[in-house]
């Protein structure tokens, strides 16, 4: 199947199993494809902001510019008879195009972000331990994030475990530190850690929050194909991007 094909198909909604397999594995490997998919990406939101009476000169225009820019890119006509025939489809009613365009990447996020619970250290008022485990745990159900990395830091190497970066992860997710989770949660998934589910999950929020439909796509579709963890609401936030 061609990439206009593939393309035709996910801006209809009509994929069938096999081929959203495929466009996620073209997505992710193939530089032309996804830059293609990022060109339709960006109609749908010149779309969004404008009326229905300029709306096809401007697609026109947005079009050329990005040949101009990209000869490379070899973008299609194909590509311009998908958005033209959203646009019809839908009439010249705002408020269809806000429905079926509009992504609210803040709510999304608020509505699915959750800090993950404290499961694996139990701490009770009888522990006479002051360990800095412990000390990072209590921290970090107490909320106090910094000082909880602080203290999940100072945990002797011997004593280290693979879950200690998922909550400093979690701790720097608290603290609007979004760049420094990432790459603890990629490392965690890398190297098919405990978490490894969480981490995909968590990489999806990271992605909305940062508006980055391409990389909440990709990462919500690994997570569906290889992890159960949050599999609905995973399934359910990519309907809602796509």
């Amino acid at each position: 199947m061609t990439n206009e094909d593939l393309l035709y198909h996910y801006f209809s909604n009509t994929l069938t199993e096999a081929q959203r397999l495929e466009f996620n594995k073209r997505l992710e490997t193939n530089t032309e494809f996804n830059a293609e998919f990022e060109f339709e990406s960006n109609l749908k939101r010149a779309i969004k902001h404008e009326t229905n009476a300029s709306l096809k000169t401007k697609l026109k225009g947005f079009e050329s510019t990005v040949k101009a820019k990209d000869k490379s890119r070899k973008v299609s006509v194909f590509n311009w008879k998908i958005a033209a025939s959203m646009v019809f489809l839908l009439g010249s009613s705002w408020f269809a195009y806000t429905t079926f365009f509009g992504v609210d990447y803040n709510d999304l996020y608020a509505a699915n972000f959750q800090e993950y619970p404290n499961t694996e250290y139990a701490i009770t008022r009888s522990d006479s331990m002051d360990s800095p485990e412990r000390k990072a745990f209590v921290a970090y159900e107490a909320g106090d994030y910094e000082n909880a990395v602080k203290a999940f830091e100072r945990i002797n190497t011997a004593h280290k475990k693979a879950y200690h970066q998922f909550y400093i992860a979690q701790a720097y997710l608290k603290l609007g530190k979004a760049d420094k989770a990432k790459a603890l949660l990629k490392a965690i998934v890398s190297e098919n850690e405990k978490f490894s589910g969480e981490s995909q999950w968590y990489l999806a929020l990271i992605a909305l929050k940062e508006k980055d439909k391409v990389e909440a796509i990709k990462q919500l579709s690994k997570l569906t194909e290889n992890y159960g963890y949050n599999k609905s609401k995973a399934e359910t936030l990519l309907n809602q991007l796509r």
